[in-house]
């Protein structure tokens, strides 16, 4: 989560030493791609992943790598204005689910021209460089106007709120720009939160 009085997070202490960590937040996205993957194995995805934040490969007994994927899972799902924590409830008491209506994989499209149009920023030549914090503020900062925010509002909308050709319409749009079910940011953090369940095992593997 982003401070403006700490520097971006960009080390890891493992035992005595702090390692580089890769937070550019296309290393970020790929990570994210791999966790929906499903020609390998739990314990193969945290070895590839550790190698993709980290540089280099864990040991085949190393049994910290569990714990280092506990404190990333959390450190990437971190939101300001949600409390995502066991128990937690809306204001109406309901257990809190927040709906998220977009997905990094299926609107990269969007969200690239969102980023050109309000910031001037082009997130092809920012790969590398643009860290996951900073692209997570900017990203919540986009306008109702922009591409991206156009199709959020289509998915959000209640067709129920319209009439004749409008309704149409809308239902059209909402076919067009409908979420894959495994794509919506609901299903990665369910797949991050069962990524950390899995490797629990991981000195005993």
């Amino acid at each position: 989560m982003l401070r403006l009085t700490d520097d971006l997070k960009r080390g890891y202490q493992l035992r005595d030493r702090v390692y580089k960590l890769n937070l550019a937040y296309d290393n970020v996205l790929r990570f994210y791609e791999l966790l929906d993957d499903d020609h390998f194995s739990a314990i193969e995805k945290a070895q590839t992943a550790f190698e993709m934040f980290f540089g280099f490969a864990p040991g085949p007994d190393d049994e910290y790598v569990a714990g280092v994927f506990k404190a990333i899972a959390k450190y990437l799902s971190e939101d300001p204005y949600e409390d995502t924590s066991v128990g937690a409830t809306d204001l109406a008491g309901n257990d809190f689910a927040p709906t998220k209506y977009y997905s990094f994989s299926q609107d990269a499209g969007a969200i690239y021209a969102s980023f050109r149009e309000q910031y001037g920023i082009n997130l092809i030549e920012e790969q590398g460089k643009l860290q996951w914090d900073e692209f997570k503020a900017l990203f919540a900062g986009l306008g109702p106007k922009t591409y991206f925010q156009r199709i959020v509002a289509i998915r959000q909308a209640d067709p129920n709120d319209y009439e004749g050709k409008e309704q149409v319409e809308l239902l059209e749009a909402q076919n067009r720009y409908a979420l894959a079910d495994n794509h919506s940011e609901e299903a990665v953090q369910a797949q991050l939160a069962g990524f950390a369940d899995a490797l629990k095992g991981w000195a005993l593997s």
